[in-house]
């Protein structure tokens, strides 16, 4: 007989553990399964979300600023534009990335918008000097002189070492022809900071405007030295070197414009234009063609509003090429005759009062339109803001003189009340008047307060279309007017007001109207009489005489070559032929 040993059972712990494990198993096979046939879908990271680097704190303002300036000095100004805006997102109760801003809007020829950064800055701390020089500046690049002074005498007031106070106040001398004034301010800017780049630019300013162009140059290549790569200082003094005839050295200093920044249009037109004195076509094309391209709105800001088409249609003029002639200058006057509305800055929306001097039209609300320089863009809006009004006489009684102070409303002296710092006069001034608040002399509060208050609940758009020379305005909520119509006004570059009609809203408060611009300004007279020419040398009289008849009706002169193309085409309506006046001989 065999002796067989009795099986160990296994714990009942261990079989639960198995079977457990088991399942387990086999539900992380079926999940796989799963995922592989799509039934299940799993979020999967990708290597670069794996190894990306751990969130940062957000950059502050101030680093944004430093950048900004950076990118100023280094002549990037399109990219110093993005890092203030980003700095002004982060921190909009910043002045400083405002007035930076508006500084570098003015080279862009943003002038609108520069004007609103500095309005902006000024608001924010507006016993800056440097918030107030450059908003002398924003004014005086958009013609408003008298304010100009004003903001840079304050500026001055604030600081009397701060050179750009002195520096913009020159510029605005000489914008006035006041060139004694402008090299006197200009000479005190360099004298209180010779390191200051817009006080020796500004110095060759009031030289220019005089016409004394070998001054001038001296300052703008000093200039140059203290911003090299700005791209604007090359401009100016390229257009010296271009009045000098010196061509060469003019062509030298856009070429490095343009290498400085090659996305604006002006050195390439004044390259151009330089290439077309000389006689040099080819390379006039060349240049004139890449001008367009940057921007085919860009027209000189010179009173004759010439443009790269322009040039363009002349250069073909002057190789014969008469198609290539007409198919520029057309373009070319269109561009300088329909500019009206780019000179349109805002709309006001004006009520008639009585005051003591009489009836007048004062605002109760106003707009302004400040993306100006989108060409890609048709239409601008604005929306219209009530009007702040205040009295002209306001009593101030001394403390002593009030008779509704009892003893306990008596301030006591002893309490420790903190000191505030009066600022000068003449900021209280620019903030009144960048605030829109408007003194009516002859006006009690309460009507003030009535002007006020009626129009405070009124709101509306006013709209500039580019395409059709118009200006659409859509109110709500307007009272209806107690003696005459609301009058509608523009204001214009530079520095004008024009009265464009009287509005009235209809039975539900509201006013829907569109205004036309009928207004045209004028191209340079070249243009007109070379495309009539170009049109008679080709035998094409019926589509000269317009043309040629234009340019004489603005000048009849002998010297006027339209004469010439009226002689081609037998044109026989045109203005008496001058003859020279009989001088007898003396005796």
């Amino acid at each position: 007989m065999y002796y067989r040993p009795q099986e160990k059972r296994r714990s009942p712990f261990l079989t639960f553990i198995l079977y457990t494990l088991m399942l387990a198993m086999m539900a992380v096979l079926a999940l796989l399964i799963g995922i592989y046939v799509g039934y299940f879908n799993v979020p999967v990271t990708t290597l670069a979300e794996r190894y990306a680097p751990t969130p940062t704190p957000t950059r502050s303002a101030l680093l944004y600023i430093g950048d900004g300036d950076t990118y100023f000095a280094e002549g990037k100004l399109d990219k110093a534009i993005e890092a203030y805006n980003e700095a002004i997102r982060i921190d909009p109760n910043n002045d400083v990335p405002y007035i930076r801003q508006s500084r570098i809007l003015v080279y862009t020829r943003d002038t609108a918008a520069a004007l609103v950064q500095a309005e902006q800055a000024v608001q924010l701390n507006p016993t800056s000097p440097e918030n107030m020089a450059y908003y002398c500046r924003a004014l005086d690049w958009e013609a408003k002189y008298s304010a100009a002074y004003d903001a840079c005498s304050c500026a001055s007031e604030l600081d009397p070492t701060y050179a750009e106070a002195y520096a913009f106040l020159s510029e605005v001398f000489a914008d006035q022809g006041d060139w004694f004034s402008a090299r006197e301010t200009a000479q005190q800017a360099i004298d209180a900071n010779f390191q200051s780049m817009d006080a020796h630019h500004n110095m060759g300013y009031a030289w220019e405007v005089q016409g004394r162009y070998k001054d001038a140059i001296e300052y703008y290549e000093d200039a140059i030295k203290l911003a090299p790569k700005l791209a604007p200082n090359y401009v100016s003094a390229g257009l010296i070197y271009y009045w000098l005839g010196d061509y060469e050295t003019a062509e030298e200093r856009f070429k490095k414009a343009i290498k400085l920044s090659p996305f604006d249009p002006v050195a390439y037109y004044q390259l151009g234009r330089t290439y077309y004195v000389e006689g040099d076509f080819i390379s006039a094309i060349d240049a004139l063609e890449q001008s367009i391209g940057v921007d085919p709105a860009y027209v000189s800001i010179n009173p004759a509003g010439t443009s790269a088409w322009g040039y363009l249609g002349m250069t073909y003029y002057r190789r014969q090429n008469y198609e290539g002639a007409i198919e520029f200058l057309p373009k070319a006057i269109d561009l300088a005759e329909n500019k009206f509305p780019d000179r349109v800055r805002g709309v006001e929306i004006l009520t008639e009062v009585q005051t003591l001097a009489g009836p007048q039209y004062v605002p109760i609300l106003r707009g302004r339109f400040t993306d100006l320089n989108q060409p890609d863009s048709a239409i601008i809006s604005t929306q219209l803001q009530p009007v702040s009004y205040q009295s002209s006489f306001e009593e101030t009684l001394a403390f002593d003189e009030k008779p509704d102070l009892t003893e306990e409303d008596q301030p006591n002296p002893a309490e420790d009340i903190e000191p505030v710092e009066e600022q000068p006069p003449c900021v209280d001034a620019i903030l009144r008047s960048i605030q829109n608040q408007i003194i009516i002399p002859g006006l009690q509060n309460t009507e003030l307060l009535t002007l006020t208050t009626s129009f405070s609940g009124t709101v509306g758009t006013a709209s500039l279309d580019f395409s059709d020379n118009s200006m659409t305005l859509v109110l709500d909520n307007v009272p209806q007017p107690k003696t005459a119509p609301y009058e509608v006004r523009v204001n214009l570059w530079p520095d004008r007001t024009e009265s464009v009609g009287y509005v009235q809203p209809d039975g539900s408060q509201k006013i829907s109207t569109k205004v036309q611009f009928d207004e045209k300004l004028v191209a340079p007279i070249d243009y007109y009489y070379t495309l009539g020419l170009s049109y008679a040398n080709m035998n094409m009289c019926n589509e000269a005489r317009p043309w040629l008849l234009a340019s004489l009706d603005r000048d009849s002169s002998a010297y006027n070559p339209a004469w010439y193309g009226t002689r081609l085409c037998s044109i026989t309506d045109t203005p008496p032929t001058p003859l020279p006046t009989f001088t007898p001989a003396p005796e």
